[in-house]
């Protein structure tokens, strides 16, 4: 080893300066793993959910229509349709609800 040069960890103690650029160097290491990774996932998300868009849109179901039984609460259907549309990405106006029956 040459005397006159910089070597890390050549003696069994670290300044303060020393200890303060590796602990920000590996807040930073982290921090930048950490924003690829959300990046990433990011960009997968759109592109699964492009995929899955295009798919659901050349796929209409056909359903029969039926009109909602006078005993059923009408903020129930409401809940239920908001939630398929939700759930499916779909407008209201893209799908029918034929029939809602509670199991037991």
């Amino acid at each position: 080893m040459e005397s006159g040069g910089v070597f890390m960890w050549t003696s069994e103690t670290m300044t303060l300066g020393e200890a303060a650029i590796y602990s920000i160097t590996a807040i930073a290491v982290v921090f930048l793993a950490l924003i690829s990774i959300a990046l990433f996932v990011k960009i997968i998300s759109a592109v699964v959910g492009a995929v899955v868009k295009e798919e659901s849109v050349t796929k209409p179901a056909a359903v029969q229509s039926k009109p909602v039984e006078p005993k059923q609460d009408l903020s129930v259907v409401a809940a239920i349709i908001a939630a398929v549309s939700e759930e499916t990405k779909l407008s209201v106006d893209k799908f029918k609800i034929v029939s809602i029956e509670e199991k037991k």
